[in-house]
C-alpha cells in the first residue's frame, strides 16, 4: 500500500487501484487531528474492503520534500498505532527530472522543490509569479508547474519556460502507479 496526503484527501495505491477520500483531518497536506485521522483511515480501510495481513502489512508514504525529521515521526506513529510493521518512505523528488525545478501548486498551498522544499501558504503568497522570482537564483531554467490548483495553466514567469503536465492533478499518484512493490 502508498500512501500520498495532498490538500485534505488521502491517495491510497492499493493493488494497482487508487483510492481517493476526502479526510476532515487533513488539512493542507498536514495531519491535524492524529485520533479523528485514525478513524477515518480505518472507515475507509473497512468501506474499501482492504485486507490486512497477521503480522501487518507493508506501507510507503511519499514523503514531501518539506517534510521535517518530527512530520515523518508522527506520520511513523500513527500508521505504528494502526498496526503497520514495515513503514518506509519514498522522496517525492524520486519523480522529478534533475534538469528542471518542480513546483507543486495546490489549493491552498505551494511547494517549491528545491534541495529541499518549500511549503508556502497561498492565503499570505497569493503572487504566484513574484514568489518564484524570488527564488530565481536556484531554479533551474525550466520550471514544470503541477498539482490541484485550477490556475495552473495561467501562469507565466518572465525569465523562465514554464511547463505544466496534462496529468498535473494526477501526476504523483500516476508516477505511484508505476512504482515496483
Amino acid at each position: 500500500m502508498i500512501l500520498y496526503i495532498v490538500d485534505n484527501k488521502i491517495n491510497v495505491i492499493y493493488k494497482n487501484k487508487v483510492i481517493i477520500n476526502s479526510f476532515t483531518s487533513i488539512i493542507d497536506g498536514y495531519i491535524i487531528q492524529k485520533d479523528r485521522f485514525m478513524n477515518e483511515f480505518l472507515n475507509m480501510i473497512k468501506k474499501e474492503k482492504i485486507k490486512g495481513k497477521l503480522l501487518g502489512d507493508k506501507l510507503t508514504i511519499l514523503k514531501e520534500s518539506y517534510y521535517s525529521i518530527s512530520d515523518l515521526a508522527f506520520l511513523e506513529s500513527i500508521f505504528s498505532d494502526l498496526g503497520f510493521i514495515k513503514i518506509e518512505f519514498r522522496k517525492i523528488n524520486d519523480f522529478f527530472d534533475r534538469e528542471a525545478t518542480y513546483i507543486e501548486i495546490n489549493k491552498n498551498y505551494m511547494i517549491i522543490n528545491l534541495d529541499k522544499g518549500l511549503y508556502l501558504d497561498l492565503y499570505y503568497y497569493k503572487d504566484i509569479p513574484r514568489i518564484i522570482e524570488y527564488f530565481k537564483y536556484f531554479m533551474a531554467k525550466d520550471i514544470i508547474l503541477f498539482g490541484t490548483n485550477k490556475n495552473i495553466p495561467n501562469i507565466k514567469i518572465k525569465g523562465f519556460n514554464v511547463y505544466f503536465m496534462d496529468n498535473r492533478d494526477t501526476y504523483i499518484v500516476d508516477c505511484l502507479l508505476k512504482v515496483k512493490k
